[in-house]
């Protein structure tokens, strides 16, 4: 018991970087009604009306985003964890990797930056990097 919780204090900070980044998705669950389907610019049950210009498909967009990212997050977390990686590698990589993905919803949300190869694309490419480094390092502690 005494080891199980020496473990979890070790990794708080990914936990709860992982409880953040998984709060995220119901929250823009949430938000997409209001953006979307109550201005009627977008329909429920249809595909998305492609028009960057729009909140409602830019808030959609990020949704689906966030929902095709989290689960390669959370078993990068895990398996980094449960190999006992480097506690200071998985937090930090953690961290980055929620500040991230807060950036790219922030930025989609505003619209800065052109559709694609700008600030978004960068922080998406950073929330990459670093979940694959949350990889390496949860493979490096199991060999």
């Amino acid at each position: 018991m005494a080891e199980s919780l020496t473990l979890i204090t070790a990794y708080q900070p990914a936990l709860i970087a992982l409880a953040l980044a998984a709060l995220i998705a119901p929250v823009q669950s949430f938000l997409s009604a209001p953006f979307a389907f109550i201005r009627r610019e977008q329909v429920p049950g249809m595909p998305l009306r492609h028009d960057h210009s729009r909140l409602s498909f830019r808030v959609l967009r990020t949704y689906s985003n966030t929902v095709e990212n989290l689960p390669a997050f959370g078993i990068a977390v895990a398996v980094a964890i449960v190999a006992q990686g480097a506690p200071g590698w998985v937090n930090a990589l953690a961290i980055g990797h929620l500040a991230c993905r807060l950036a790219f919803w922030g930025i989609y949300y505003a619209g800065l930056g052109p559709a694609a190869g700008g600030p978004r694309t960068l922080v998406y490419v950073g929330g990459l990097l670093t979940n694959i480094g949350l990889c390496v390092v949860g493979l490096l502690a199991l060999v």
